[in-house]
């Protein structure tokens, strides 16, 4: 399984911001809670969010929740 989430991460190039966005959504995470823990505006979470869906082919925060726990990346 590990060689698994290794080539599904290493096929997506998120960056590391996007990466803790990410692990903060598939934790269930507000828009508002995770720009309150990064200390960045909601915009700017938004932003975020919209490229992780666009970079992982999802259409929504719980399907990319879902990658991120399949994948490993958290």
């Amino acid at each position: 399984m590990q060689g698994k989430a290794n080539t599904a991460t290493s096929r997506v190039k998120l960056t590391s911001r996007e990466h803790e966005v990410l692990s903060h959504m598939a934790y269930g995470l507000s828009n508002d809670e995770i720009a309150r823990s990064l200390t960045v505006s909601i915009e700017t979470i938004k932003e975020h969010v919209q490229n992780i869906l666009r970079k992982l082919t999802v259409s929504d925060r719980t399907q990319a929740a879902v990658w991120a726990v399949k994948s490993g990346v958290i």
